[in-house]
């Protein structure tokens, strides 16, 4: 635990480094987003199986780079108790331009009611225009109380006018014997209707017979709303 709260320390440090750096005062505001999904996939296993997910997040900024909040959804998991996940996230964005930038993420991640997937998750987000390339550490995958490494990759494109193509491959590595490294890819196509965002998504695992049958393809009807 130490060592995560030296992490958000040196975030803090770091983000008020570069508010000296460009002499300009932090603009605090608290802005989030409440999504409804026909279920809940993560990297490409289901966390609901197959039920509706509602979910929420909530951010205060301290500024342009630096803020702290909360994310929360429910879940539903053979032969356990967790119905609802809840995460405390920090994260500190470092631009390098107006179109790239790098974002530093911490997350811990608590489980109700058992806990027994609770864990921490460490980020770094590289977003170059359209793309994306993530890393993501998680302490506790998938409940199994092991390590497992993400390398993710992803493109957002513009078709049809005003609607958003988005595709996303991750390569996941977990520290688990009876599971091999396998691969998670998703695409979905949304647009605009008001002030929200309606998107139909198909998912799905290179290793969906290692994975107890949380790895098929799925498909994904979201609608998202900020504020």
């Amino acid at each position: 635990m130490r060592r995560y709260i030296s992490f958000i320390i040196t975030l803090i440090g770091l983000n008020s480094y570069s508010f000296a750096a460009e002499n300009s005062s932090p603009t605090f505001k608290m802005d989030g987003e409440v999504s409804l999904l026909s279920q809940y996939v993560e990297n490409g296993l289901n966390q609901t199986d197959g039920s509706p997910a509602l979910q929420g997040s909530f951010w205060f900024n301290f500024g342009p780079q630096f803020r702290l909040g909360l994310w929360g959804s429910n879940t539903n998991y053979e032969d356990s108790n967790d119905n609802f996940n809840l995460r405390a996230n920090a994260d500190i964005k470092i631009n390098f331009s107006q179109e790239s930038n790098a974002v530093i993420g911490y997350s811990y991640s608590t489980y109700y009611q058992d806990g027994d997937r609770n864990g921490n998750i460490l980020s770094l987000h590289l977003n170059f225009g359209s793309y994306r390339v993530m890393f993501d550490n998680f302490s506790n995958w998938e409940g199994t109380h092991k390590k497992s490494m993400r390398l993710g990759l992803g493109k957002a494109t513009q078709v049809f006018t005003s609607w958003i193509w988005d595709n996303e491959a991750g390569y996941n590595s977990p520290d688990v014997d009876a599971i091999s490294s396998y691969f998670d890819l998703r695409t979905g196509i949304g647009t605009n209707w008001g002030v929200i965002f309606l998107e139909g998504a198909v998912t799905g695992t290179s290793a969906a017979g290692d994975l107890n049958g949380t790895g098929d393809i799925y498909f994904i009807l979201s609608a998202k709303t900020g504020f």
